[in-house]
């Protein structure tokens, strides 16, 4: 005789017996019914902005941290904002979002210069590095709530790292790409410097439940013609990632937003196409912002969000 091992007749996202009964976009306080006590709890924290740099360029930020569990009935929530893009500086962290014990962070900022972004917290994926006299590495993803291992700069993991830049004097480049996971890392700059016909892209955003950040692509080159091509965002569970912006010579190359994530993709939007030099926008929820090149602004993270299901 076959044995059924599942409870749900049909395949559902939602916990079994249990519906989503409130969708947390802001801070503040919350209304609980009475005689409910315990209820299952999804958290996103804020997606990562992209970074920029003066007379260079900027990496993409890392997607927000996603958590999932148990809590007490609680009667306020903390829900994290995108983090904002730099101008000819890095991003901003994503916030963190929180209902009771379940918390998840966001993402880390965008990278500037040479300098490795600062570290994300609580399960937020890391940021790319940018480039101006050399190229940055990416900062590691961080380890979770629930404990899940961080992500090294580039790799797979649950809180992805971010790709480093990728700078050349000499041949075509591109930047590392962010590692894929449950929240994306931030891609990479792609920097060439002194031929001016060099072509450049940069690092694609990593792809998971939340996408990350593309970085952007710039060259230093005198008079440069070489075709620039702005990191693609990650690609969220039910949403697609910016596009980069593609031209050639420096008034291109700005990367593309991460894909947010949204329970069964309601209310979730794709990331934003970056545009110029300019990054694109992380996606509702989480999704990770763009990196810009040449003083322009780097895309702004995706807001976090927390559902509540009882």
């Amino acid at each position: 005789m076959a044995v059924n091992i599942y409870s749900n007749a049909q395949f559902s996202d939602t916990p079994f017996g249990l519906k989503l009964q409130q969708t947390l976009t802001s801070t503040g306080s919350v209304p609980i019914p009475t005689g409910i006590n315990r209820v299952y709890v999804i958290t996103i924290g804020g997606g990562g902005g992209g970074g920029s740099t003066a007379a260079g360029a900027g990496g993409g930020g890392g997607a927000g941290g996603f958590s999932a569990g148990w809590s007490q009935a609680a009667t306020s929530v903390i829900v994290g904002a995108g983090g904002t893009g730099g101008s000819a500086s890095a991003g901003s962290a994503g916030g963190y979002s929180q209902y009771g014990a379940i918390v998840a962070g966001g993402g880390a900022q965008g990278g500037t210069s040479n300098t490795t972004p600062t570290a994300s917290i609580i399960g937020g994926a890391g940021g790319g590095g940018g480039g101006f006299t050399s190229g940055g590495s990416g900062s590691n993803g961080s380890v979770s709530y629930t404990g899940a291992p961080s992500g090294t700069s580039g790799n797979v993991a649950v809180s992805a790292g971010g790709g480093s830049c990728a700078f050349s004097a000499s041949s075509n480049v591109t930047g590392v790409p962010g590692g894929a996971g449950v929240s994306g890392g931030g891609g990479g700059a792609g920097f060439t410097t002194t031929t001016a016909t060099n072509s450049t892209t940069g690092g694609a955003g990593g792809a998971g439940l939340i996408g990350g950040g593309g970085g952007c692509a710039y060259s230093s080159a005198t008079s440069a013609t070489g075709t620039m091509t702005g990191g693609a965002g990650g690609k969220g569970d039910t949403t697609t990632g910016g596009t980069g912006s593609v031209g050639s010579g420096i008034t291109f190359g700005g990367g593309g937003g991460g894909g947010g994530y949204a329970f069964l993709g309601v209310n979730a939007t794709n990331g934003s196409n970056g545009s110029g030099i300019n990054g694109g926008n992380g996606g509702n929820y989480g999704g990770g912002g763009g990196g810009a090149s040449n003083s322009g602004t780097g895309g702004t993270g995706g807001a976090g969000v927390v559902y509540l299901f009882y």
